[in-house]
């Protein structure tokens, strides 16, 4: 094995000559699609968000293993009335066995793998629901499904995480490598979207003796906008390679 300081050299010789280092795996990211559904100051709002990932050295992208992300500081969270699922029974049962009021999201996408030099695509769907909501210790439990060709059903883990500045409330996760079949590559996301959010979830609350409705508020949006506000998203991959998209979705102040 090469030590750290002759690799280093080995490099800089490289360069020094105008030859680039041998390739390796470099995957892509873009998000196509980002913002925040009313794009309203200190409101309520569902966060959305579609992104595209590729390789430049092969035919399809490494598989991720990590996700980071964050969207603009001031965001906060108020998840009165919400409801929790537990890890064992969406695994058992599925998302039909969660409660409507733990609900989270929702979002999808297009999977790939190769399997004999033959590139097989499948759609997945993701279902978001809370495992955990208590302040501090928020985390959502996320139910991946494929049916076509092959069927897969994941359940993991992500954790509500505060980003560095300018970022603000954020989510991130391990992703477990995803074997469709024996004799094929790790499977990998082409494609992805998420809405994140609970503010169309209703619950009913005592005030002053009377059962009123309320409207789970979820997600809020920061109380200030100078016409963006900036998200990020970080992806970590199976060779190592780490990539990072940002963006600025428009925002409005409330009158």
């Amino acid at each position: 094995m090469l030590k750290p300081g002759i690799v280093a050299t080995l490099v800089a010789c490289a360069l020094a000559l105008g030859l680039a280092p041998l390739a390796q795996a470099e995957e892509t990211l873009s998000i196509t699609e980002a913002g925040f559904s009313p794009d309203l100051t200190g409101v309520p709002a569902n966060a959305f968000g579609r992104g595209v990932i590729g390789s430049t050295t092969g035919p399809v992208p490494s598989p991720i293993t990590h996700v980071n992300v964050y969207g603009p500081a001031g965001t906060t969270l108020n998840l009165e009335g919400t409801g929790v699922c537990s890890a064992e029974k969406l695994k058992n049962m599925g998302p039909e066995a969660c409660p409507a009021d733990s609900k989270a999201g929702f979002g999808g996408g297009e999977g790939t793998y190769e399997i004999g030099g033959e590139i097989v695509n499948e759609p997945y769907t993701l279902d978001f629901f809370l495992a955990d909501n208590k302040p501090g210790h928020i985390s959502v439990l996320i139910f991946l499904k494929g049916s076509t060709p092959v069927s897969i059903e994941l359940v993991f883990t992500a954790t509500v995480v505060t980003g560095p500045a300018p970022y603000g409330l954020g989510f991130s996760l391990n992703v477990p490598l995803i074997k469709v079949l024996p004799e094929a590559s790790d499977a990998s996301a082409k494609t992805a979207y998420i809405t994140l959010g609970a503010k169309n979830v209703a619950y009913y609350k005592k005030i002053h003796g009377k059962r009123v409705l309320e409207h789970v508020k979820g997600i809020i949006t920061p109380k200030t906008c100078k016409g963006s506000w900036p998200v990020e998203t970080q992806i970590t991959f199976e060779d190592g390679s780490t990539v990072t998209a940002k963006r600025s979705v428009p925002c409005r102040k409330s009158k």
